[in-house]
């Protein structure tokens, strides 16, 4: 190969690289959904759980003082840093009862991103893992 040859394929993988970077500079941010004054404690029983890439949801029914069911969706970090802290998708099954800290969406809806998950029997793991994140 000559020296333009190598230029060009130099300039296509820094390209390629530039454009795989691309999705994760353009992620957003805790503070673009999420209202740091507006932290939630919910306490609930799981009715699903997705633990997938950008990040995994748990849902939750939360009973409210008259008795009024609400389904609550939980931002959670991704599926690896939540193995690394120790939790998996068993840990969150259908039915299971949990305690939630977090914070609430922007869009006043039932949604939050959760800082922690309380677990029956008091083990409590970090869920969060947005850097501009309150802890």
């Amino acid at each position: 190969m000559n020296r333009k040859q190598l230029s060009w394929i130099a300039t296509g993988a820094a390209l390629a690289a530039i454009t795989a970077a691309a999705p994760s500079i353009a992620h957003h941010a805790f503070a673009a959904e999420f209202d740091s004054s507006k932290p939630v404690a919910l306490d609930g029983t799981i009715t699903k759980a997705r633990f997938v890439n950008p990040h995994s949801w748990v849902y939750v029914d939360v009973r409210d003082r008259t008795g009024k069911v609400t389904n609550w969706g939980f931002e959670f970090g991704t599926p690896s840093s939540l193995r690394a802290k120790g939790l998996d998708k068993t840990d969150v099954a259908f039915g299971t009862k949990v305690h939630i800290d977090g914070f609430r969406a922007k869009n006043g809806g039932p949604f939050g991103y959760a800082v922690s998950v309380t677990l029956p029997g008091g083990r409590k793991v970090q869920t969060g893992s947005a850097p501009d994140a309150p802890r």
